[in-house]
């Protein structure tokens, strides 16, 4: 399933050519995109965009082509983490600070069509436009599904919000690599929190089915929405295209706390 049929295509074509040119590998352009167009035919927006990364890395002859790029963002993650972990020390590990500061972290990218870079150190304090935290459970095990390098530090922080809260908590990752998504090796070499690697490089929340799941960025967030199966999901992002933010109504950027039953309803309404 793509949210828009047409858009969500354009960026797949977009997102993909950029990191074609972005790694040096313009010779292999028209080869690429002759393949590339066989997944335009994919009726799953997960398998397109992971199938397609996954031509970029045999082009590249690389099992992670952004390795040195996620290095940076890790290094600049951890230099905010250090701030954001004073202030919510300060606040006694309010969960619900935590949640808003990860969902502002999401600012991170490389493949979305429209997306607008702003400076992290300035944006993890921006405020959700919208903010719907529910009541976790008690008793169930929770898992964030993290996303890119960099924005992973602050996602430690969370974990040990809601640790400091009584919550069990476990870090779901891809085993594979998928652009800059921080992978299970750097998350524990960095914490003590138990990390789950699930198969392959799609989004890891397809593959919880257990538990309450934090899904962060917009590949877990479409990941739930292609899902038959209905999960307890919440959703930390930023609206970085225009599909999202015409959806979700708020401006490029906005950072997003919604519960997975929100999303789906927004999404119906979208497609009417």
């Amino acid at each position: 399933m793509w949210i828009d049929g047409k858009l969500c295509r354009l960026c797949l074509v977009s997102s993909r050519l950029s990191d074609v040119y972005r790694l040096n590998l313009d010779s292999e352009a028209p080869r690429f995109l002759r393949e590339l167009s066989e997944l335009l035919e994919e009726q799953s927006r997960t398998e397109a965009f992971t199938r397609s990364f996954n031509l970029v890395k045999r082009m590249a002859k690389s099992r992670d082509p952004y390795a040195g790029y996620k290095r940076e963002l890790w290094n600049l993650g951890w230099r905010i983490a250090r701030r954001v972990e004073g202030y919510l020390k300060a606040t006694g590990w309010r969960l619900d600070e935590a949640l808003r500061l990860a969902a502002a972290a999401n600012i991170i990218d490389t493949s979305v069509l429209g997306y607008e870079p702003v400076d992290l150190e300035k944006a993890i304090w921006d405020r959700p436009l919208i903010e719907e935290i529910p009541e976790i459970p008690r008793g169930e095990i929770v898992y964030i599904a993290v996303d890119n390098a960099g924005e992973a530090a602050v996602d430690i922080l969370l974990a040990e919000a809601l640790r400091a809260n009584g919550y069990e908590v476990k870090l779901a990752v891809r085993s594979e690599t998928y652009e800059i998504d921080v992978m299970g090796e750097e998350l524990e070499s960095t914490t003590g929190i138990e990390v789950v690697k699930t198969p392959g490089n799609k989004p890891p929340v397809l593959y919880l089915n257990e538990g309450f799941i934090i899904a962060k960025g917009i590949a877990n967030l479409e990941a739930c929405l292609e899902d038959k199966e209905t999960k307890e999901t919440l959703h930390l992002l930023r609206a970085k295209c225009s599909v999202i933010t015409t959806m979700l109504k708020v401006p490029k950027n906005a950072p997003i706390i919604a519960t997975g039953g929100t999303v789906r309803r927004l999404l119906n309404m979208y497609n009417k």
